[in-house]
C-alpha cells in the first residue's frame, strides 16, 4: 500500500469513527445513573407466570447497564416503568396436509410506560415520557399434536416475546431518556 493510501484510509478510519455512532451497550464515563423502579407487571392473559418472565427479561435487559440502577422504591426512582400483559392469542398460519395447523403465531398484547418522577419541586407531578398502548409483539412456534410440547412450545414463544419487549424498552431508555438527562 502506498503512502498516500494509508493516509486516506487513515483519515476515512477517524471519520467514521467520529460519525456521531453512539453504541446503546456502553456507558459514558461522564455519565451518571438514572433510577428507575418497576413495580411487577398486571398479567391479564391466564398464562400463569408471564408478569414474572417479564420481569426476569426487563431485570436482565436494564441490567446491562451502567447507565441504568434498579431501585424498589418508586419514591426513590427517577422514572417509573410500569406495564400491563393484556392478552394473548394463537392464530393459526400455516396448514399441512388434510388442513391441519403446522404453525402458530403467539400474540401478545402490551401497554406500558415510562414515567418521570424527576421534578424535584412537586412530587405528584409526574408525565408519561413514553407510552405503549396496546402494542402486539408476535413470534412463530411450532403446532405439536402432544400437549405437553405444545405447551413448551408456547412458553418459549412467549420468552422471546418477553425478551423482545424488554430489548426495546431498554434501548428506548439508553437512546432517549439518557440523552434527555444530558440536555440538562
Amino acid at each position: 500500500m502506498t503512502r498516500t493510501k494509508k493516509i486516506i484510509a487513515a483519515f476515512l478510519l477517524l471519520f467514521i469513527a467520529g460519525c456521531g455512532y453512539y453504541n446503546p451497550y456502553v456507558a459514558d464515563s461522564d455519565s451518571h445513573p438514572i433510577t428507575i423502579s418497576r413495580p411487577l407487571w398486571v398479567n391479564n392473559t391466564g398464562e400463569i407466570g408471564l408478569e414474572n418472565a417479564m420481569d426476569q427479561s426487563l431485570s436482565s435487559w436494564l441490567r446491562k447497564s451502567k447507565l441504568i440502577h434498579l431501585v424498589d422504591n418508586p419514591a426513590q426512582a427517577q422514572y417509573e416503568l410500569t406495564g400491563a400483559l393484556l392478552d394473548v392469542n394463537y392464530p393459526e398460519i400455516s396448514y399441512g396436509n388434510h388442513l391441519l395447523a403446522n404453525e402458530l403465531r403467539a400474540n401478545l398484547r402490551v401497554s406500558f410506560s415510562i414515567i418521570d418522577h424527576s421534578n424535584k419541586k412537586d412530587k405528584n407531578d409526574k408525565k408519561a415520557v413514553w407510552t405503549q398502548k396496546n402494542r402486539t409483539f408476535t413470534e412463530t412456534l411450532n403446532m405439536s399434536a402432544n400437549p405437553t410440547t405444545l405447551q413448551a412450545n408456547k412458553k418459549e414463544a412467549l420468552a422471546k416475546i418477553t425478551n423482545d419487549i424488554a430489548e426495546a424498552i431498554y434501548l428506548h431508555i439508553i437512546n432517549h431518556i439518557m440523552r434527555l438527562q444530558k440536555a440538562d
